[in-house]
């Protein structure tokens, strides 16, 4: 998943422990049964919009919430907490879910009739053989964002169209750079009737997905039409968007829409464009679904955000109290004040929240992800990317050898070894 970056509503006293990480200790009292630590991905606490609304709620409850910001979360948690370490909750995108799981160092989450209030397709990121384990406070979904000021209303467009307008299409990783990015690109390979994996009515299998006839037309598609994007990454996708253009984005972009912005564009012949762009009324953001590039209905996909809780909670003396901080975070008081933050563009997961919410362009997100497929949670997922989106970048850029028949299949099987083996 990819970082983003937010403002905060509300100030918090930083401290630096000596370990190096930085501290927003909460405004109650502290005590070991009354203290629940929280380690957040967030560079500071500038950039920290849930923990203010959280330990405002704690101190209600006599509770102090220590909220520790770490560089590489995910791997500084899996090895502090064999070692009796590390914090009661931590916050993080649900396709972590599955290494977590297999690392042991998450428990599966008990919180009452508070379930409900999320979708199957919700819960579905943070459950793993049937256990929930982890608890969604927003999902994210991405769309085709333009300026309805400027640009034509893509509903009914054909990609060759988009591709074809004054302004085209940013493509969402960098031409010529290290980056590839086959969630960006899932609604038009899943519209050739593929998936990263293939599925059966339980969901995700662990079978690479992008083989056979669908695979080899989406590589084709891509050898042709790949060139014909605009070079793309974050200021160049909002600077085209601001001129008229169109991006394959989420809802982390309206806040750099919202602020003016100055870059150069790859166009498709090489060459660099200077781009300027105005800073946009959010009124004047058009979100639309994708249209199909194969025939077939393009599936995004959808990521969630939330929070697991440690093993070492069952045995520790603040394990009741840690419960009622994790099921405060699922409520809709939590979650949809959290969402109707300026600058916090998530769409709750709480199905109470997301009736609250204020935003219009969120709702349109969302209406836009209807089809989504909640990303896989493997714990190999981060080779998955790697390779197919290297797969991928390869046929944009046009440095793909042997052709586009069966050029997919190849791929898939030096993959699937690498999973079968996981």
């Amino acid at each position: 998943m990819i970082l983003r970056k937010r403002s905060l509503a509300t100030a918090v006293v930083l401290a630096v422990a000596a370990t190096g990480a930085i501290v927003a200790p909460s405004f109650a009292a502290s005590a070991a049964t009354t203290t629940i630590t929280i380690w957040n991905g967030a560079e500071s606490a500038a950039k920290d919009q849930q923990t203010p609304i959280i330990a405002e709620w704690a101190k209600t409850q006599g509770l102090t919430v220590n909220v520790v910001y770490k560089k590489d979360i995910r791997n500084a948690f899996i090895a502090a907490v064999p070692e009796g370490k590390g914090p009661d909750l931590m916050v993080g995108a649900h396709d972590w879910t599955g290494q977590l799981v297999s690392s042991g160092t998450i428990a599966p989450i008990a919180v009452g009739n508070l379930v409900q209030k999320f979708s199957k397709d919700m819960k579905s990121g943070f459950t793993v053989g049937g256990k929930l384990y982890g608890l969604p406070i927003y999902t994210e979904n991405i769309a085709l964002v333009y300026n309805k000021a400027i640009a034509k209303d893509p509903k009914g467009m054909t990609w060759d169209q988009l591709l074809a307008s004054p302004r085209g299409v940013t493509l969402p990783f960098e031409r010529g750079g290290t980056a590839n990015d086959p969630y960006h690109m899932s609604p038009i390979a899943t519209s050739f009737g593929i998936s990263l994996f293939t599925r059966n009515t339980s969901g995700w299998t662990k079978t690479a997905g992008y083989t056979g006839a669908g695979a080899d037309a989406y590589a084709a598609w891509l050898a042709k039409n790949g060139p014909k994007f605009i070079g793309g990454g974050w200021d160049q996708m909002r600077c085209n968007i601001q001129n008229g253009g169109y991006a394959i984005t989420g809802p982390w972009i309206l806040g750099g829409l919202a602020e003016k912005s100055s870059t150069k564009l790859i166009m498709p012949d090489g060459s660099k464009k200077d781009c300027t762009g105005a800073a946009m009324d959010m009124k004047d953001v058009g979100i639309a679904s994708f249209p199909s590039a194969g025939g077939k209905t393009p599936h995004q996909f959808s990521g969630q955000y939330g929070y697991w809780q440690s093993v070492k909670v069952a045995g520790s003396k603040n394990s009741t109290n840690v419960g009622k901080v994790l099921r405060y975070i699922g409520s809709a008081d939590f979650q949809a004040q959290f969402a109707n933050i300026s600058g916090a563009e998530r769409i709750p997961a709480n199905s109470d929240a997301l009736a609250k919410l204020n935003n219009k362009n969120l709702a349109a997100f969302g209406a836009a992800g209807q089809n989504a497929y909640p990303m896989p949670s493997y714990p190999f997922m981060d080779t998955v990317w790697s390779k197919v989106g290297a797969a991928e970048k390869a046929l944009v850029e046009g440095t793909a050898t042997g052709g586009t028949a069966g050029y997919f299949d190849k791929a898939m099987k030096a993959l699937q070894t690498t999973i079968d083996a996981a």
